[in-house]
This record gives structure tokens, C-alpha cells and sequence, in this order.
């Protein structure tokens, strides 16, 4: 059996190293050739919905409210105005009433239905309860699928 060494030709070692060299810069391993995938957008309802309770904490006196504040967004970030929204309160035992500075639509047996503004905000009041808990509000746009969950929802604490 013979024993192939590559100390005896010097050339052969040069030979063997250039030989790994070109395989590695062969045309055919090159990623930067790939084109990404075209965008489809949007996944699901095309809208953003920021959510937000002022203040998040209130007194479980009956008495004390916050404001819920919505802002709707379509899928190109531009403000989504003139959209009906539901607001419902999901969990708790305080009230809801429309914001004075908000479109008021009209009640429905679950919430209320706000319009958004040009600049695509809605509120409403949240009056607390009596209860130490935890108030769970959601928001859902008007025409898209009812079974679909809520686009954000809040919670308020209630001490």
C-alpha cells in the first residue's frame, strides 16, 4: 500500500491549496443573486389600531373615569377617518359613555359605536365600578368578519 505525502513535492501542497481556493469562488455559490419575494400586504384587516387609557388606574369608587383613546391607522399609515368603530367592555363592572370630543354613532346591545375623525382617533369615557378588578376594553372595525377577534383591547385597574 502506498502512502501518499504531500511534504515530498512543494508543489503539490501549493497545488492542493489553490485547487479548495477555486472551489469556493465557483460563479454558483453566490447568494447575492436571489431576489426577495414580492410584497403582498396587508395579512390580515389592513389596519393598525393604537389603544389607549388615561389614566390606566382609577378608584373603584363608581365616581372616578379615564378616557379611552383610539387611534386608527390603514395600511399605508395614513389616518383611517370616518370608520365606525365598536367599542365593548369586556371585563368589569363600570360604565361606558361616549367622549365628548368623539362622533358618537349610536348604542349596540354589546357597546358603543364610535366614528373616527380625520385624524383617525376615537374615545370614550370609562366610568369605574364599585369592584376591585380589572376593566378589559376592546375595539373592533365595522366591516370586516364579526368572528374575528378585536383589533386591541386595554385594561384598566380598578383599586
Amino acid at each position: 500500500m502506498r502512502v501518499a505525502t504531500l511534504g515530498r513535492h512543494p508543489g503539490s501542497v501549493a497545488a492542493a491549496v489553490l485547487s479548495v481556493g477555486l472551489i469556493f469562488l465557483l460563479p454558483g455559490c453566490a447568494l447575492d443573486k436571489d431576489d426577495p419575494p414580492a410584497l403582498n400586504g396587508p395579512s390580515e384587516t389592513g389596519l393598525s389600531a393604537d389603544l389607549v387609557a388615561l389614566p390606566d388606574t382609577i378608584n373603584a369608587d363608581g365616581v372616578t373615569s379615564a378616557e379611552i383613546r383610539l387611534v386608527l391607522r390603514d395600511q399605508t399609515g395614513a389616518a383611517a377617518s370616518g370608520r365606525a368603530v365598536l367599542f365593548e367592555l369586556l371585563t368589569g363592572d363600570g360604565t361606558m359613555m361616549p367622549a365628548a370630543v368623539s362622533t358618537y354613532v349610536g348604542p349596540v346591545q354589546t357597546g358603543l359605536v364610535m366614528a373616527t375623525a380625520e385624524d383617525g382617533s376615537a374615545s370614550v369615557i370609562y366610568v369605574a365600578g364599585t369592584a376591585i378588578t380589572t376593566a378589559t376594553i376592546g375595539v373592533r372595525a365595522y366591516g370586516f368578519d364579526a368572528a374575528r377577534d378585536y383589533l386591541s383591547t386595554i385594561e384598566i385597574i380598578q383599586r
